[in-house]
């Protein structure tokens, strides 16, 4: 009896110790994703002589998108995860997490506050080692951008004022796909340029959404300088195309497993409810006239940001010019693009960019734009990848939209050279597509001291002055060209005339735009 009654006891104790051991796994929650898990080991570890840790090692395999039954060649993705762990609390848990690239992924533990693992805490890639302090833990490849929060940005964005918002159709599973027509009402449309965003083809590329969402708040904002754009231009905004793989916590397709980033040129039959939904808005808001300029927004694996800039074999030497003026002036306001980041690919019909390319030509740059999820750059020691920077990001990225559209006329007051008066005699006028600049043309000293002035009605106010230098139109490119280089301090002291003289140091000197960026209001 002594035996039955010392066996029942260990057998308990054993058993409880078992139960309070296990850890829960789910994804019942909006964008929440995982594949197979197992746990691979369970051992009390002594830390010394009156304590001990329990730890516990797990193997996770991230959930494949289904088969894509449009590209059947295609491999399924498995990049996203996004799991909730309960029963976590002062263990310490091993994970293995198979099937995605991604380094020093991302933890909560309210599902709402993310931050990265640190670097010990994530020697080797896919792996985590951590003792968690509280009892629930979400872990993810990148801070989520759920359904939930598109819903509520929308809820705010729409509220704001000169905003339409329009469900433009459905995806296949139902949900809404909705677009905000932003613009100065006050101002005649007829001159405003054209500007399309979208985002989140690729439900797992969630910095791209922290990246349009900052973009969007700003456009929206009462600055200055988001008052400008609004008063030049009409923004159609399509933050979630594929709101279904968003919710659904795939990685890179919809719920049908149809990847619908390169589903453009399908046959009806074949051509994602998503996908339709876009060609049809497409085509009503360039009934009248093309767009401008069509941005679709992304994130990359590599450890950089990037433009898929269209090579001129696909295209046009000018569409090319185009596209790197736009990547250059970004360059220009961030630290974290540089030169030897560009990308550059063919021309493809199966892409928006090439549906677009088929219907209007040089008429509309469309164009694709990355973010990394790790660090800038291709520097690990560098800033890494954050809402916060994300947010600085999206900045300047409407700053290079602005200029090179010339959409803030009162703030950043852009003159090019070939609007201008100058001497024949002095300067050579080139439009020769294998440099960047502005405009159809630039100009060329014919000799040292070539002098040119430009001219404007300027209002009062400090401004610096910026000169365009002119660069290659290379894949990578010389530091000091394809940038504003800061030549002066302005001082207007009230409304008028205001004009500017440069002289050319050398024979053979390009000169293109200047730029005025008000600074303040003289004292």
């Amino acid at each position: 009896m002594k035996k039955f009654l010392t066996l029942t006891l260990l057998l308990l104790t054993t058993c409880s110790g078992f139960l309070l051991s296990q850890v829960r796994f789910s994804t019942d929650f909006d964008s929440g994703s995982i594949g197979n898990f197992k746990l691979i080991d369970s051992v009390w570890v002594k830390r010394n002589a009156s304590d001990s840790i329990l730890t516990l090692s797990y193997l996770i395999e991230s959930r494949f998108d289904p088969l894509n039954p449009v590209d059947t060649t295609l491999k399924p993705s498995a990049r996203w995860y996004h799991f909730r762990m309960e029963g976590v609390k002062d263990k310490q848990i091993f994970l293995n997490i198979k099937n995605s690239e991604v380094i020093r992924p991302i933890y909560s533990y309210d599902g709402i506050n993310y931050q990265r693992f640190k670097d010990v805490e994530n020697i080797y890639k896919g792996s985590v080692n951590k003792i968690f302090e509280r009892d629930t833990v979400y872990i993810s490849h990148f801070i989520p951008y759920p359904y939930s929060r598109h819903k509520a940005k929308l809820l705010e964005w729409k509220e704001k004022p000169g905003v339409k918002h329009d469900t433009i159709g459905h995806s296949t599973l139902g949900l809404p796909i909705e677009m905000l027509t932003v613009t100065d009402p006050l101002v005649p449309d007829n001159e405003k340029k054209r500007i399309w965003i979208h985002g989140r083809s690729h439900p797992s590329e969630t910095p791209a959404s922290w990246h349009l969402e900052a973009m969007i708040d700003q456009i929206l904002s009462d600055s200055p300088f988001a008052k400008e754009l609004r008063r030049n231009a009409i923004f159609y905004l399509i933050p979630f195309i594929n709101p279904d793989g968003v919710k659904g916590g795939f990685s890179r397709s919809s719920s049908t497993g149809v990847n619908i980033e390169i589903n453009w040129d399908r046959p009806d039959s074949l051509t994602m409810p998503e996908v339709k939904t876009l060609k049809a808005a497409l085509g009503r808001v360039t009934k009248e006239k093309p767009l401008d300029l069509l941005l679709n927004m992304h994130s990359q694996i590599s450890s950089s940001v990037t433009y898929w800039i269209h090579t001129a074999e696909s295209t046009t030497a000018d569409f090319l010019k185009e596209q790197q003026l736009l990547s250059a002036l970004t360059i220009n306001y961030t630290p974290f693009y540089r030169p030897q980041d560009q990308s550059f690919s063919a021309m493809a019909p199966r892409y928006a960019e090439g549906w677009v390319w088929d219907r209007f030509g040089e008429k509309t740059l469309a164009i694709t734009f990355e973010t990394p999820y790790t660090y800038y750059n291709q520097d690990k020691d560098g800033p890494w990848v954050s809402t916060t920077n994300l947010a600085e990001l999206g900045y300047s990225s409407l700053l290079s939209v602005s200029d090179f559209l010339n959409l803030d006329k009162a703030n950043r007051i852009l003159i090019d050279a070939n609007e201008i008066k100058f001497s024949h005699r002095n300067w050579d006028v080139s439009d020769n597509p294998s440099n960047i600049f502005f405009g159809d043309s630039y100009l060329i000293a014919k000799k040292e001291g070539a002098q040119i002035k430009y001219k404007t009605h300027l209002k009062e106010g400090v401004y610096t002055l910026y000169l365009w230098k002119v660069g290659p139109t290379e894949k990578t490119y010389p530091d000091d060209t394809n940038k504003w280089v800061k030549k002066a301090t302005v001082i207007q002291r009230r409304d008028g005339n205001f004009s500017y003289k440069i002289k050319s140091s050398n024979s053979g000197e390009k000169m293109d735009a200047i730029l005025l960026v008000k600074e303040s209001i003289p004292k």
